[in-house]
């Protein structure tokens, strides 16, 4: 859980973590009970989440993508 800490601190919050698929089920869920809801199923996670340095990409959509090639 403490890796998912830091990505989430990352990443702007626990929130940016969960996976578009996974969003309704997440629902009222926030900080502490948001991470272990995540730590629970990995694949409540959004993926890929590529880390460079201090700055985290997550998902593979365009802006993703974009965001990624600023990064590297």
């Amino acid at each position: 859980m403490d890796e998912l800490r830091k990505l989430a601190a990352m990443a702007g919050g626990p929130k940016e973590l969960v996976a578009p698929k996974r969003r309704a089920e997440a629902e009222g869920l926030d900080g502490e009970k948001l991470i272990a809801w995540l730590a629970a199923d990995g694949a409540r996670v959004r993926r890929p989440i590529v880390v460079v340095g201090k700055k985290v990409t997550l998902g593979f959509n365009a802006a993703a993508q974009e965001q990624l090639g600023k990064n590297i």
